[in-house]
C-alpha cells in the first residue's frame, strides 16, 4: 500500500488598514508554521488580502482560496483568528457552509480546530463587535463634526488638513479648499443655475477631460446626489460652506436660486 500524500494546506492572512503596517498580513501567516508544523501537511499555497476589511466576501485572496477549495486543490486551510476569514455572522456561517461542503477543515492559532459550534460563537462574537465598531465610529464622527472637522471620507473641492495633537500626535483637521477642484464646482453650480440638468453636466465635464471624484468619468448622480441624504455636489451643504451631521436637515432640492449662492460661497470654506 502506498503512503498517503501529505495533506495540501494552504495559509490566509488579512489586516484591515494602513494604519497597521504592511507586513501585518505576512506576520500572520508567519504565526501559523507551528500549527502546520502539527498537521503534518505542506503548504501550497498562501493568500494575502492586506488593507482589506474582514466584512467584504469579494477579498481576492479570498476568493482563490475558496476556489481552491471547490477546485480539490488544498486540503486543509490555516489562518490566526477566524476573523481573518469573516467578521459577519452571516459571512461565519456562509463560509462555514461552505467549507464543510468542500471537506476543507479550518485550523486557527486561536481556536484549533473550527467546528460548527465555534463557528456559531465566531458569528455571535462578530456580530457583537460590529455593533460597538459602529456605535464607537459614530461617536468619533459626532466628536469631529462638533470640533469643526469634516467627519466624511472624500469631499471634491477640498483637502483634509491635518494637525497634532497636544500630545504631538497627527489629527485629522479642518477641510481647505482645492482650488483647481473648486473651479470645477463653481462651474457645475453656474450651469446648473443656467438650467443645465445634472444629466448634461456629466457629459460636458468628461468631454473637457475633467476627472470626476474618484478619478475616473463624471456621471449624474455624483453631480445631482440626494436631497435626503445630503449626498452629491447640487445637495451638499458643503458648498455652502456648512458641516451637516445627519440626513434630514433641510437641504431640500437644489434650485437655480441656491446654485446661485453657492457659487459664491462654495469657495469660502476654509475649516
Amino acid at each position: 500500500m502506498l503512503p498517503p500524500l501529505p495533506r495540501r494546506i494552504a495559509l490566509y492572512g488579512r489586516h484591515s488598514t494602513i494604519m497597521q503596517t504592511a507586513s501585518s498580513s505576512a506576520d500572520q501567516v508567519a504565526a501559523c508554521a507551528p500549527i502546520v508544523s502539527f498537521l503534518g501537511g505542506n503548504v501550497v499555497a498562501t493568500q494575502l488580502d492586506p488593507q482589506l476589511s474582514g466584512y467584504r466576501r469579494n477579498r481576492p485572496g479570498l476568493q482563490l482560496l475558496l476556489r481552491a477549495a471547490e477546485a480539490g486543490e488544498i486540503d486543509i486551510i490555516v489562518c490566526e483568528p477566524l476573523d481573518r476569514l469573516a467578521r459577519d455572522a452571516e459571512d461565519v456561517a456562509w463560509l462555514g457552509k461552505k467549507l464543510a461542503y468542500h471537506r476543507v477543515p479550518l485550523h486557527t492559532v486561536s481556536e484549533g480546530h473550527v467546528d460548527e459550534i465555534k463557528f456559531a460563537v465566531a458569528g455571535l462574537l462578530g456580530s457583537i463587535f460590529l455593533k460597538n465598531l459602529v456605535e464607537k465610529t459614530l461617536r468619533g464622527m459626532e466628536a469631529a463634526v462638533l470640533a469643526g472637522r469634516f467627519a466624511g471620507g472624500r469631499a471634491y473641492g477640498y483637502k483634509r488638513m491635518v494637525r497634532l495633537d497636544a500630545n504631538g500626535e497627527v489629527q485629522p483637521g479642518p477641510l481647505k479648499i482645492d482650488e483647481a477642484q473648486a473651479e470645477v464646482v463653481g462651474r457645475i453650480f453656474s450651469w446648473f443655475a443656467a438650467g443645465v440638468s445634472a444629466i448634461q453636466i456629466a457629459p460636458r465635464l468628461n468631454h473637457k477631460g475633467v476627472l470626476g471624484p474618484r478619478g475616473g468619468e463624471w456621471n449624474a448622480s455624483t453631480i445631482r446626489g440626494d436631497p435626503a441624504k445630503l449626498v452629491g455636489i447640487l445637495n451638499s451643504p458643503l458648498y455652502v460652506g456648512r458641516l451637516a451631521w445627519g440626513a434630514g436637515s433641510g437641504a431640500g432640492t437644489p434650485t437655480a436660486k441656491n446654485a446661485n449662492a453657492a457659487i459664491g460661497s462654495a469657495t469660502s470654506l476654509s475649516g
